[in-house]
């Protein structure tokens, strides 16, 4: 008897599981949210179902996915927000999880996902489910599409890269990109008999899919390394003279430049809330202690905690307020293409590790594509951005830089930019 109530206990459980599981399914079908309340939106009041946008969080939300889309990496953008003092929904710093949460939900293009995790008990984030329910969702996006699909590309990139440092002789491992599953070449080396049976080594760059999952997975689509790596040498010389690409560079550079007048003020405004909303507090407790002087010793920890949360808002309003005065660079084409030029003059007498260097830093990927008579073409794509135009600069005018510009300047300003480059 007790058996029978036993199975008939479990039954009346995985029924009442299974009747969840299908009316959580169903709302989210229909749209609606379920779950704690996302950075960026806020319960409408007498309305349960339905969320509004919040302003400011809606912003963090904006200014995270579009500094991922620039180039910045998940530490970077979890450093820049806590130095601005922002914290996440629950109240806590941004952490590079955080930020990585944000990225990869679709709730900010305006859809809804459900059961993203199977058997969570058992399997946590190891039971990732292949075909969650994905929704239009009855709240209003805070991104766009457009933005959401450079974050992603972006992401699937990233991910795809092997681990690459500025040691070694393969100038190219993890820039060159695999045209059939997307993923970086590595080098190899393979030897060669020659019909005099002299063994010839020759190197090559090849799918790291292949090299480490198979033929099942990709094939090589191996091209030699001579080959590539002289061709992207004289591609790089050919873009640094075009009086098109430069112009191209600048404009980008110059925009990314421009003070964002609107997030600067809201900033302020966000900051000066906080400020009047802990001076209140301050000030009925002092008017606290005046009423009821017995009180002082029991208050005074709160007033020194208030005291000090209002000197560091008005540190950060006055960084804020720095940053709106402040008249950001502008580039000219002479300008850069001097730079540019001067970089690259000596690039076919620079060692292995400063043309590595170079190449990390100014390379954003390298594409093998096969034409109508399959024969190979390269396709070179630069990442001459705004953070490494500023590195460059160093806030120092051309002249400044042209003569102070030597090896071992360019050296360590390409460390630099491998190392923040980083996640």
């Amino acid at each position: 008897m007790l058996q029978i109530l036993a199975s008939f206990s479990e039954f009346e459980r995985n029924t009442i599981l299974e009747n969840i599981y299908t009316g959580q399914r169903q709302r989210a079908l229909e749209g609606y949210y379920q779950g704690n309340l996302p950075l960026g939106y806020n319960n409408i009041p007498d309305n349960k179902k339905e969320l509004m946008i919040n302003q400011h969080e809606a912003n963090i939300v904006k200014y995270i996915f579009e500094s991922y889309a620039k180039g910045h990496g998940y530490r970077k953008i979890a450093n820049a927000l806590n130095h601005k003092g922002y914290v996440t929904k629950k109240g806590n710093p941004f952490s590079i999880s955080a930020v990585t949460y944000i990225l990869s939900n679709p709730f900010y293009i305006g859809k809804i996902q459900f059961a993203k995790y199977k058997d969570w008990n058992d399997k946590r984030r190891k039971g990732l489910n292949d075909k969650p329910v994905i929704a239009e969702g009855k709240h209003t996006p805070i991104i766009s599409q457009d933005l959401w699909d450079k974050v992603q590309a972006r992401k699937k990139q990233v991910s795809k890269k092997p681990q690459v440092h500025g040691k070694g002789t393969n100038l190219l491992t993890g820039i060159i990109v695999c045209e059939k599953c997307g993923a970086a070449y590595a080098a190899s080396n393979t030897t060669n008999t020659l019909k005099d049976g002299t063994k010839k080594r020759i190197r090559y760059y090849s799918c790291s899919n292949f090299r480490n999952k198979g033929s099942k997975v990709c094939s090589a689509n191996s091209v030699r390394a001579d080959v590539i790596e002289k061709y992207v040498m004289d591609q790089i010389l050919e873009i640094v003279k075009s009086d098109k690409v430069i112009k191209q560079v600048v404009e980008r550079v110059n925009q990314e430049n421009q003070v964002d007048v609107a997030a600067l003020n809201h900033d302020i405004a966000y900051k000066q809330q906080q400020f009047d909303e802990i001076n209140t507090k301050l000030k009925n407790l002092v008017q606290t202690i005046e009423d009821n002087p017995d009180l002082t010793s029991a208050l005074k920890p709160t007033i020194h905690q208030y005291e000090t949360q209002l000197n560091d808002i008005t540190n950060q309003m006055n960084q804020l307020k720095h940053q709106q005065n402040q008249e950001k660079p502008s580039y000219d084409t002479k300008q850069i293409a001097a730079l540019l030029q001067r970089i690259f003059q000596n690039i076919e007498f620079m060692d292995k590790s400063q043309l590595k260097a170079l190449y990390l830093t100014v390379i954003d990927r390298i594409d093998i594509r096969k034409d109508e008579n399959h024969k190979k073409q390269f396709y070179v794509t630069l990442k001459l951005n705004n953070e490494i135009i500023k590195q460059l600069f160093n806030n120092n005018n051309l002249d400044a830089v042209l003569s102070s510009f030597n090896n071992t300047h360019l050296t360590n300003i390409f460390n630099t930019l491998t190392n923040h480059g980083s996640m």
